[in-house]
């Protein structure tokens, strides 16, 4: 996996960026607000298809711009691909993707051509903040590999948006309502099959990954548990648990309500774990999600290493280099040039460095 090129036009503040790439680390230097993480968001794209920072599209734009276009090159399993990604903002959003020029029409049929693991910041959140984030993280992990998931994965959601409109209805009647059920059934029982399999995998990987940066010290696993068991205790709880949707507006059960608890016994990480605990968890989730991807497609994806670095210890820094040298090629942004060789002074691998200034990027040089 190598991106060769990406440029951008009115993304954020950068109003004309052309980059190419002829190495395997690549530093994005620059003060904060500079436009450096823009950068890794941009390339984020091509694997999920939204920003790993914003929920609302439109923060995407140039401020006051009525569009915003990415277009890369990158290398994927030997052949080569250009995806394009716009947004014109009008009366009616419009967005258009293009995998070779080819408009892909439904969203599903995008993943799984670049494929990359995102290193930030906000990860934390993932431990501190509890199931929320760990299904958004798990939903966009599957997803950028798996177009089945994410297929289903929209679908549940539709469903579910459709039932709980319903609920909100005074005059619906219950047939209104249940109609709805079946169709939620069948697609939650295809989730939570990928779900439990993929945890099932992650926690092997996310383990060991642990025992190595703890030393052993910590021996926390990731669990699934469903919200619902099967499909017939889904329907059972969805006929059984009409009145209490009917009064608290939203359907009660189902994947969007399943647990997936990190730590040990019946403690959780987010409420006994110290921040070197969580950071290690953390540090120890992704990898473990970036070598399930290289052990399922033969191929090492992206890194994209958003300014962290300098948050961990000696201990955690060395276990990156090892991830590092790993990977096809790896993008990181810091705040000065010094930050580089902290850590990856000493690995004798071709570097390049950019400096961002105000949405502008220059050639820098190691000193």
């Amino acid at each position: 996996m190598y991106l060769r090129r990406i440029a951008l036009q009115n993304f954020r503040n950068h109003e004309q960026t052309t980059l190419d790439f002829k190495s395997r680390l690549i530093f994005f230097i620059g003060n904060n607000g500079e436009g450096k993480t823009n950068l890794l968001e941009s390339i984020s794209l091509l694997s999920y298809l939204k920003s790993f920072r914003e929920s609302d599209e439109n923060q995407l734009l140039k401020w006051d711009s009525p569009f915003t276009f990415v277009r890369a090159e990158f290398e994927a399993g030997g052949e080569d691909y250009v995806f394009e990604y716009g947004i014109e903002k009008g009366q009616f959003k419009r967005k258009k993707i293009k995998i070779n020029g080819e408009v892909i029409k439904k969203v599903s049929d995008s993943v799984g051509y670049f494929r990359s693991v995102i290193l930030s910041p906000p990860d934390i959140q993932i431990i501190e903040s509890g199931n929320v984030e760990r299904r958004r993280f798990l939903d966009s992990f599957i997803s950028s590999t798996n177009k089945n998931y994410l297929h289903h994965l929209i679908e549940y959601n539709r469903l579910l948006k459709q039932r709980n409109h319903t609920l909100k209805k005074e005059t619906a009647t219950d047939k209104e309502i249940e109609i709805w059920n079946e169709p939620l059934i069948e697609r939650d029982s295809e989730i939570r099959k990928i779900r439990s399999e993929t945890i099932s995998r992650l926690n092997v990987f996310f383990e060991k990954n642990l025992n190595l940066l703890s030393q052993g010290k910590d021996p926390f696993h990731i669990t699934y548990k469903p919200n619902v068991l099967s499909e017939e205790n889904h329907r059972d709880r969805l006929i059984g648990n009409l009145r209490k949707d009917r009064a608290i507006g939203y359907t009660s059960c189902g994947s969007h309500r399943d647990d997936i608890p990190i730590g040990f016994d019946d403690k959780d990480l987010s409420s006994f774990g110290s921040q070197g605990q969580k950071r290690s968890a953390v540090i120890a989730l992704k990898t473990a999600s970036f070598q399930m991807i290289l052990e399922d497609t033969g191929e090492a994806p992206v890194l994209l290493i958003d300014d962290i670095i300098r948050e961990l210890d000696v201990k955690r820094r060395e276990y990156f280099l090892n991830l590092i040298l790993e990977c096809g090629q790896a993008f990181f942004t810091t705040t000065d040039l010094e930050g580089i060789k902290e850590y990856v002074g000493n690995l004798e691998i071709d570097k390049e460095i950019f400096v961002i200034q105000n949405g502008k990027v220059s050639q820098g040089f190691e000193k």
